[in-house]
């Protein structure tokens, strides 16, 4: 397949400086570029790499010209590069299929071009919208919803009344929907929190693999729209996710837990329950949150501090050794 580039910067908003006749077969960074690819460079750093590079095409925010290459200058090179992936790999096309290895629930309702492969299982009361696909060993149980074109790939189980907005994709070994962990003691014995309440998922979320959103208590767990999850996140029964939120790999969100719009959490990250993240609040890797978290904060740390302040306190700490140090030669000073 070939394209031109007049197509990518119709994709892109871009401008052609150079051979604006050119096609170009395929896609890749610099390193791994070939002949009649389109590659991208995000800064002058990168300038000789790609000048050495098999690729005629490459897409720059940055640079305006590179000999024997025809520039494509666009705004954000990054942003640009996921638009011109499009071109060589088009987003899934609906067809209508229903592999005859399912079970499919009578009471259940599909709509159109919905495609449903080996070994699914839907119950009653389901509601699967156009173009959805549904992927090998699927379990979706009573009263749930799939949203139109979204995408829930193999294995992943979806627990009762659990509702997914449209061009969603849930990936591979995901649950959705099971029992909070909840347990009350009385007169030495454990008794189980019955969670009655579902999962209400917005529209445009992606959600990694094998991660856990457990349903509410009562009510429901809430995931906003546009929220994105890595791989390996737990999230737990009746936590609030807000619009736009990014929520990084082994992260776990404690029950009740309020999270704003536009956060973002980083990688094994541990939050306790009942507490509220402000809309726009950055928090670094491994930190610990064990309180409210303001709008727009940036913390890190176990306990989560403002990053300043914690920055101040390293920095403080690299010089205990030599304040040891100092303080022992004064003490020796005043030895008789």
């Amino acid at each position: 397949m070939e394209i031109t580039l007049q197509e990518i910067t119709a994709l892109t908003g871009g401008e052609i400086k150079g051979n604006a006749g050119l096609k170009v077969s395929g896609i890749s960074d610099l390193k791994g570029a070939k002949d009649g690819d389109l590659c991208f460079i995000l800064s002058a750093k990168y300038l000789k790499e790609a000048q050495e590079c098999p690729a005629k095409a490459i897409i720059s925010d940055s640079v305006d010209a590179i000999d024997g290459k025809t520039i494509i200058k666009v705004k954000n090179a990054k942003a640009a590069y996921v638009k011109a992936i499009s071109a060589f790999y088009p987003s899934r096309k609906a067809i209508g299929f229903i592999s005859p290895k399912a079970s499919v629930s009578a009471e259940a309702k599909l709509g159109k071009d919905v495609f449903i492969d080996d070994f699914v299982v839907i119950k009653s009361g389901c509601v699967i919208s156009d173009g959805a696909y549904i992927g090998v060993s699927v379990v979706i149980g009573e009263g749930s919803s799939v949203g139109a074109m979204t995408q829930i790939n193999p294995n992943v189980t979806l627990y009762r009344d659990t509702h997914i907005g449209s061009n969603c994709i849930i990936h591979s070994g995901t649950v959705i929907g099971a029992d909070g962990f909840g347990f009350v003691e009385d007169e030495g014995k454990l008794l189980k929190v019955p969670h009655v309440g579902g999962v209400v998922i917005g529209d445009d979320v992606e959600i990694g693999a094998n991660c856990c959103v457990d349903r509410a208590a009562f009510g429901a767990t809430r995931i906003g729209n546009s929220v994105k999850i890595d791989n390996f996140v737990h999230i737990a029964h009746n936590v609030e996710v807000g619009e736009g939120t990014l929520i990084i790999a082994q992260t776990g969100i404690s029950g009740s837990t309020k999270i704003g719009k536009y956060v973002v959490i980083g990688g094994q990250v541990g939050v306790v329950d009942h507490v509220t993240i402000g809309d726009g609040a950055k928090i670094g890797s491994q930190s610990g949150i064990a309180s409210d978290v303001e709008p727009g904060a940036l913390l890190s740390g176990t306990p989560a501090r403002p990053l300043m302040k914690l920055r101040k306190a390293e920095a403080y700490m690299m010089k205990l050794e030599d304040l040891f140090k100092r303080v022992k030669a004064l003490e020796a000073d005043k030895k008789p």
